[in-house]
């Protein structure tokens, strides 16, 4: 099931692309960061094809493990979103240049209990609840930790402020690409691997025995 993990570095990666043209377009070029962010994309989708391969036994087949997986996503970042959004935002906007409004020491305490603690916690019980394993539940804490150290880690620092909506773009951008392209490129280098065997074709994402079993 290496498949997983090479597809994971593929949609990190992707995400990553997606990310800088959406900002390149709407907001500001930030090409520079391409470098190091092809490093930590491709390690952060490690991670997500690793908690992908442990739940994918127990998501639904293609085309419907796309959607689960997105939904998986945002259901690792809704507390934190939540969160943001009912308490004062961590900066003041209202002049020329935003301006944090509380101690360095207490954002950074609500970024850490608001944002990493919550997304860690929920992808725990995601990954229990679907996988029923505490590798399962260990391997999609990880990845909400990853995932709101990347695609999320403005959350808690917008929430409240006029640039929410543009954020929410970009992270749904980020969670479609890199979904897609996690779920398809799996599938892709499953047939691949076996052959392009009808079962592979047909089913999606069946386990083995039921591969065998079909055919």
């Amino acid at each position: 099931m290496n498949t997983t993990l090479v597809a994971g570095v593929l949609a990190g990666v992707a995400g990553l692309l997606a990310f800088l043209v959406v900002h390149h377009v709407w907001i500001l070029p930030i090409w520079f960061i391409l470098p190091i962010g092809v490093v930590v994309a491709a390690a952060g989708g490690l991670v997500a094809g690793w908690a992908y391969r442990e739940l994918l036994p127990h998501l639904p087949a293609r085309p419907w493990t796309s959607l689960v997986v997105m939904v998986l996503n945002w259901a690792v970042l809704l507390p934190a979103i939540l969160l943001a959004e009912l308490r004062r935002p961590l900066f003041d906007v209202s002049g020329e240049e935003a301006m944090l409004a509380i101690s360095v020491g207490r954002a950074a305490l609500i970024f850490m209990l608001e944002l990493l603690l919550t997304a860690t916690v929920s992808g725990a019980l995601a990954g229990w609840l679907i996988g029923r394993s505490g590798r399962a539940a260990l391997a999609t804490a990880v990845a909400g930790l990853v995932f709101a150290l990347g695609p999320g880690h403005n959350i808690p620092l917008i929430g409240g402020t006029p640039g929410v909506g543009k954020e929410m773009v970009l992270m749904a951008t980020i969670i479609a690409v890199s979904t897609l392209v996690l779920v398809e490129g799996n599938a892709w280098l499953l047939r691949l691997e076996r052959g392009s065997s009808l079962c592979d074709v047909m089913e999606g994402n069946p386990t083995m025995n039921e591969c065998n079993a079909t055919e």
